[in-house]
Parts: structure tokens; C-alpha cells; sequence
């Protein structure tokens, strides 16, 4: 009788089962990663964005730029300087709308401006900047909100940073 090496179809399909066992429980996981990237990418966007934003006000307006002529010049900048930049969730739409940075009427306080802004983030990815200005009894503000995908609740939430200016 000849000695027959090699592996029986029981080896075969417990292994095989074994990789599909893995590969269940780690494609998921993988996916799930996937999407906190391109959330972390958006929020990284918008918060460097509104650096950018603060650093072009401070310099605008130590050159006398009036106020209403601002949020033009501002978003003037960005779409000069946004041409590399792409939304992480659909790379085929600009990282910013036309329209990314408005004037606030309700921004008197930190918490009504996060309000303000963060109701005109609307598109998944694509940060939305608005500029409240000071007056002589209330503090300056540019927020931003963008809206990204909360793999936690399987919905959207949208993520709000306000920052103050002078």
C-alpha cells in the first residue's frame, strides 16, 4: 500500500471556514475605519480652514478692509487657495461651495452662532464657514460646521467649531 500525503476535504473545509470566520469579522471593521477617516479629514478641513479664515481677517482688516466687503474677500481666498483640497466623501464635488462663507445676524454669542452655522452645513463633507463681526459691545466670531457620517448611531451628525475674532 502506498503512503498518501497531502491534506483530507475535512482539513480543506474546516480551514475555509476558518478564513471566512475572519474575514467576517474583519471587513466590517475595515469599512467602519474607512468612514472615520473621511470624517476625521472633513473636521481636519474645516478647523484648518477657519485658521486660514481668522489669519486672511486679521489681515484684511489691518489693511482697512470694511466689514461688508469682508465675507467677499474671504471667500475669495478660500476658493484661490482650496485648489488641492478635496471632500473626502465625494471627491467629484469641491471641498467648498461657491457660497462656504456667509454673514451671521445671530452669532452674538458663541452658542448662537454655532446654531447659525451649523444649520447651512447641508452637504456630507463640505465644511460651510460664517463670520459674525464686532461691534463695539459684542465679540467677533467665524464658525464653521460640517457634516459628516456618525458610524456610531448609522446617521449624520454635524460638527461645529466657532472660534472668536477681534
Amino acid at each position: 500500500m502506498k503512503k498518501q500525503s497531502g491534506f483530507t476535504l475535512i482539513e480543506l473545509l474546516l480551514v475555509l471556514a476558518i478564513i471566512g470566520i475572519i474575514s467576517a469579522i474583519a471587513i466590517p471593521a475595515l469599512l467602519s475605519q474607512r468612514s472615520r477617516a473621511r470624517d476625521k479629514a472633513a473636521i481636519s478641513n474645516m478647523t484648518g480652514r477657519i485658521g486660514d479664515l481668522i489669519g486672511q481677517y486679521d489681515k484684511n482688516k489691518e489693511a482697512g478692509m470694511a466689514s461688508t466687503a469682508m465675507s467677499a474677500a474671504l471667500q475669495t481666498y478660500l476658493n484661490n487657495t482650496a485648489g488641492a483640497d478635496k471632500n473626502p466623501w465625494d471627491p467629484a464635488t469641491a471641498a467648498f461651495s461657491a457660497t462656504a462663507v456667509a454673514t451671521s445676524t445671530t452669532g452674538s454669542t458663541a452658542a448662537l452662532m454655532a446654531t447659525d452655522v451649523s444649520g447651512a452645513a447641508t452637504v456630507l463633507g463640505q465644511p460651510v464657514f460664517k463670520i459674525f463681526y464686532p461691534t463695539a459691545t459684542q465679540p467677533g466670531f467665524i464658525g464653521g460646521a460640517v457634516l459628516v457620517q456618525n458610524t456610531q448611531t448609522s446617521g449624520t451628525k454635524k460638527v461645529i467649531k466657532v472660534s472668536s475674532i477681534e
